[in-house]
């Protein structure tokens, strides 16, 4: 059983480590395609693949966030909202049980806003002028901070309890099913199986 179970874990992080250094050499060739365009668009939808192929501790995630920045600055305003949501987009596409550049996405928000507020007093069908301005961020700077994600406890939960589900299963079936069955085992899995899948249940449920 040892044997077996060093196997699983010795393919399985081989396969994350190939993963991973696929994943690292697939930025490292956007992040080279994104510095030889001219086209400020194309060189940050290039940037905006580099964070959706997000690995921890690479380098290329902070090149690729500060490249997105440099572009901003280049562009007219029109371009400068699609910049920075798309940037602001392609992190939160990244969260998991954390979320990676949370500063930066900080300073976004009042840029965004502030773009936004500015196109709805200037489009003239909306019949607004400079003096509805801080209402119109205020509205803009609400919606962008609403945060609608799931909860980070609850998530956990649900994986915790799904991967100690399936561990309840497998104990059942090595340990319970012996021949002659053992009743002991077989009692403790039954109540891990119950236990673990009322919490997935429950977790997938608030999260």
């Amino acid at each position: 059983m040892k044997k077996i179970s060093l196997f699983f874990l010795t393919v399985l992080f081989i396969m994350l480590l190939i993963l991973y250094l696929r994943l690292f050499l697939q930025q490292k060739d956007f992040i080279n395609e994104a510095k030889q365009t001219n086209s400020p668009v194309k060189a940050i939808s290039y940037y905006e693949r580099v964070i959706l192929s997000y690995i921890p501790l690479s380098p290329y995630n902070r090149e690729a966030v500060n490249g997105i920045l440099e572009q901003c600055k280049k562009i007219d305003n029109e371009q400068k909202l699609y910049c920075y949501e798309t940037l602001r987009s392609a992190l939160y596409q990244v969260r998991s049980f954390y979320q990676p550049y949370r500063e930066e996405i900080k300073r976004l928000e009042p840029l965004i806003a502030e773009i936004k507020t500015h196109e709805m007093i200037q489009w003239k069908y909306n019949n607004l002028s400079e003096r509805d301005y801080q209402r119109l961020y205020n509205y803009n700077i609400e919606i962008l901070r609403y945060d609608g994600s799931p909860s980070v406890f609850w998530s956990m939960v649900s994986v915790l309890s799904l991967f100690a589900w399936i561990c309840s299963i497998c104990f059942i079936i090595f340990k319970g099913f012996k021949t002659p069955i053992n009743k002991r085992y077989l009692l403790w899995g039954l109540t891990g199986f119950i236990v673990f899948f009322s919490l997935w249940i429950i977790g997938l449920y608030n999260a």
